[in-house]
């Protein structure tokens, strides 16, 4: 696995009240550490992004696998999930994932 490349899932729940979780884990290197964006996951439409943001940790003193959730409303439509971790304006790794190659929570 990639650093900052998430390896992602998704469950849904297709009863009231719907929901989508998105899980996924993925590898920090020495010295950093990522966090949810301040008012993510963000949904706009039929997409939800969930972004991370990389930034120094002098005090991770070696690589290792995160792993995160995220659980959110759902209209019960075709969705897109988004899971990007960026590096300043860039984006470092990212997944998406489309509710209908997801399974039930």
């Amino acid at each position: 696995m990639n650093n900052y490349k998430p390896y992602s899932y998704l469950y849904k729940r297709t009863s009231e009240p719907a929901k989508l979780k998105s899980c996924f884990v993925v590898i920090v290197p020495v010295g950093k550490k990522i966090t949810l964006r301040s008012g993510d996951p963000y949904t706009n439409g039929s997409e939800t992004k969930i972004r991370y943001d990389i930034s120094s940790d002098p005090s991770q003193a070696r690589s290792r696998q995160e792993e995160y959730e995220n659980e959110f409303n759902w209209d019960g439509n075709t969705h897109n999930v988004i899971v990007q971790v960026i590096n300043g304006g860039s984006i470092m790794g990212a997944s998406t994932i489309n509710s209908n190659n997801s399974d039930n929570l």
